[in-house]
């Protein structure tokens, strides 16, 4: 029945899925927190596909294969910038919680007086 409604065409959804999460995963890249479980999980979405397509016709390999691509690009950014050493990253600038409380608060000196006549 089913080659009467048209050829069969491979399922690309785990491919697809694949390849959204590792863009996702690298669009994420200032977030490693994020990034990484999400390039993980595209990966493991992507090589499933993988062995789907090279077993069985039941999904796209194409999809799959850039999937799995930018996943791994998404990881090893997302990891680079995890592990980067703190000197190659600006430093941040975040002000301290608590700063010692000067002993005189400054009192500018008067301003002077001009004859007005």
């Amino acid at each position: 029945m089913r080659s009467l409604f048209g050829p069969h065409s491979p399922l690309i959804g785990l491919g697809m899925t694949a390849l959204v999460l590792g863009t996702i995963a690298l669009l994420l890249n200032f977030l490693p927190v994020l990034g990484i479980p999400l390039s993980v999980l595209g990966l493991v979405f992507g090589i499933l596909g993988l062995a789907l397509a090279l077993f069985t016709s039941a999904s796209s390999l194409r999809w799959s294969a850039a999937g799995v691509a930018m996943c791994c690009l998404s990881l090893g950014v997302n990891l680079a910038i995890a592990y980067a050493p703190p000197g190659y990253l600006p430093p941040s600038k975040v002000a301290k919680n608590w700063q010692p409380v000067p002993d005189r608060p400054y009192v500018p000196p008067p301003a002077r007086q001009t004859d007005a006549r």
